[in-house]
């Protein structure tokens, strides 16, 4: 019985001392993700101080009624000559990979479904990510913004299946022209723009679109939801934005006023408002 309760009475000290152990570790993990830079989460000081630099107009600072925000020299603003989306996770969820198992390779052909889906032939919905129809309008229809022939609006992407994608593209109506009920699709938007659907590497792509627009890297603003495309892309001197939610608002105009951003950085916000202008580099 002695040797018993030993035995016992050392067990119990070194299960204290594991818990001990245990509990230091948690603590430090937890204070260095706290503290390290940049971290996953942002303060709104910290969201404010950089839109600030940015002046943009969705921000907290815009509602803050701060009179010290510098004034917005759009016009003075360079513009990119070349804008390129992502397809699949950027523009329109699910993926097309997603819709061979939820459809049972059942996809095509489209119909129109509720609220501005598309609808497969097994019923499956599609639907357009984040604010991309006011963005898609926005580049159709402002003509004093974005008109003219020096502005491009492509399409780089490895879908797994180009055919549903180039239907997708024809059949999402987008909205109105103006305030008359004349409609317009994706496709529109990208009609006069370099297209590439294709499974080859995205670096590939650019090098075709760099050449079949006739413009430098760094005159091309890149907007795709995957890291790796992004980081891969960013080191040819495209500003890219990281969308993982899709293209917002938010991220539209924090792509604008940070382009151009040739450095190898990656720009992205994500829908809660946390700012990552550091660069999705902080998940590599």
């Amino acid at each position: 019985g002695h040797l018993y309760r030993l035995a016992l009475k050392k067990a119990m000290k070194c299960r204290s001392t594991l818990i001990i152990v245990l509990l230091l570790v948690s603590v430090t993990t937890i204070c260095a993700f706290i503290t390290s830079s940049p971290t996953f989460i942002r303060i709104n000081g910290k969201i404010n101080s950089r839109r600030r630099c940015h002046n943009l107009p969705n921000s907290f600072l815009a509602s803050s009624g701060d009179d010290n925000a510098p004034a917005n020299n759009e016009q003075d603003k360079k513009k990119p000559k070349v804008i390129i989306f992502d397809l699949d996770g950027c523009i329109w969820k699910p993926e097309m990979y997603e819709l061979v198992w939820f459809s049972n390779g059942r996809g095509a052909p489209f119909s129109p479904g509720p609220d501005g889906t598309m609808l497969t032939c097994a019923n499956e919905p599609v639907y357009l990510l984040g604010d991309i129809r006011s963005v898609m309008k926005e580049l159709y229809c402002d003509k004093e913004k974005w008109g003219g022939d020096d502005v491009m609006v492509g399409i780089s992407s490895r879908t797994d299946e180009p055919d549903w994608a180039r239907e997708l593209l024809q059949k999402f109506e987008v909205g109105t022209i103006g305030d008359g009920d004349e409609t317009f699709s994706l496709q529109d938007v990208f009609k006069s723009g370099p297209i590439e659907i294709a499974k080859d590497s995205k670096v590939q792509h650019f090098k075709r679109i760099s050449n079949f627009c006739g413009v430098p890297m760094e005159d091309i603003l890149f907007f795709d939801n995957e890291r790796g495309n992004c980081r891969e892309i960013s080191k040819l001197g495209v500003t890219v934005a990281y969308v993982p939610d899709g293209v917002t608002a938010d991220m539209w105009e924090v792509a604008l006023e940070a382009f151009p951003s040739s450095g190898g950085d990656v720009v992205g916000l994500d829908i809660y408002g946390y700012d990552t202008l550091d660069g999705a580099s902080r998940f590599y």
